[in-house]
């Protein structure tokens, strides 16, 4: 039986490698552009997001398949994303220090995938061999990309992450890698003479009750592993959410004072806040206005301290510049 051969016509957007629809961002959909590779070298005919054509109408007019987001592909048969055809460093947001920068994925889900509020729940996790990471990393580095954010739903750990350690330091030095990671003890100083710099935590909340009712599988207590990793001189970015449902203003102002100290003390470098909103809704609207307030650690004096301390390059002035102007932004 011959195989048909058909037109695919990729249109990725601000959405396509975003976990949560409330942020947009122009970050390289990497999960997209592997399901793209894996239909070129099926023989199929591929075309990424293409300027206007044929005067005004868009390139999907005879296509057969129109993508705006990962299919769902088998992940672990995939192959590496083409970061030429793809044009991946026009994409360029992303909490990288040293650009350009890029996304790639080590694993699809996250071993603990049962928060309540995530879309990894229940995902079966797969995770690539090393070797095969280590080389598209090299790739990466080939192509002049000098850092890269592993966008798994959780970084890999155990003895996977302590075989890719000593490959990444003995490869691929001279690029930088970030990761999502969960709060759990790992050898945080290893992972920096690897060549890690991001590690992004999702502290969610600062009240066990709230950690216990979204599942999240941690204590109020993990935030020792946020400072373990400052210590080691990673630079920690958390995430956090507010509007549950259940929470009181105080409970709110509780978690959002716990990351401005975090911030203050330096031990957290950037940090994030999100509106609670898991799969059919409930997030509490009258805290709506929390999610800003993470900013409002600009007006403490330690605060500006530490940032300024961590200045030791040009690259990190650069980079604290992109932060000032991404937080009056979103003021």
């Amino acid at each position: 039986m011959v195989e048909v051969k058909i037109k695919i016509l990729y249109l990725p957007n601000c959405y396509s490698q975003q976990r949560q629809r409330e942020k947009k961002a122009n970050i390289y959909p990497v999960l997209m552009a592997m399901e793209a590779e894996k239909y070129r070298q099926e023989g199929h005919e591929v075309i990424w997001n293409p300027p206007i054509l044929n005067k005004g109408k868009l390139a999907w007019d005879d296509t057969d398949k129109v993508i705006t987001k990962p299919e769902g592909l088998p992940f672990l048969s995939l192959p590496h994303p083409d970061r030429v055809f793809t044009r991946a460093k026009e994409y360029t947001s992303g909490n990288y220090k040293y650009l350009p920068g890029t996304h790639l994925q080590a694993a699809n889900g996250c071993f603990w995938g049962a928060c309540r509020f995530c879309v990894e729940k229940g995902k079966p996790y797969e995770v690539r061999p090393v070797d095969d990471v280590i080389e598209e990393i090299e790739e990466c580095k080939t192509l002049g990309f000098k850092g890269v954010f592993d966008d798994s739903g959780t970084f890999p750990i155990g003895k996977w992450l302590n075989e890719f350690i000593i490959k990444k330091y003995d490869l691929c030095k001279g690029i930088k890698l970030g990761c999502n990671l969960r709060m759990v003890d790992v050898d945080y100083q290893s992972m920096k003479e690897a060549g890690f710099r991001m590690l992004l935590f999702g502290l969610e909340s600062a009240n066990q009750d709230t950690l216990d009712r979204i599942n999240k599988g941690t204590r109020t207590s993990d935030v020792k592993y946020i400072i373990k990793a400052a210590e080691a001189r990673l630079e920690p970015h958390i995430a956090f959410m507010v509007s549950y449902p259940w929470e009181t203003d105080q409970d709110a102002v509780r978690t959002l004072k716990l990351v401005h100290w975090l911030l203050r003390k330096g031990y957290a470098k950037t940090a994030q806040a999100s509106f609670y909103n898991p799969p059919g809704g409930g997030g509490k609207e009258s805290h709506r206005p929390y999610v800003k307030k993470v900013y409002d650690v600009w007006k403490y004096p330690d605060f500006w301290f530490n940032k300024l301390k961590d200045i030791k390059n040009v690259a990190d002035l650069k980079y604290l510049w992109r932060q000032i102007k991404a937080g009056i932004w979103k003021q």
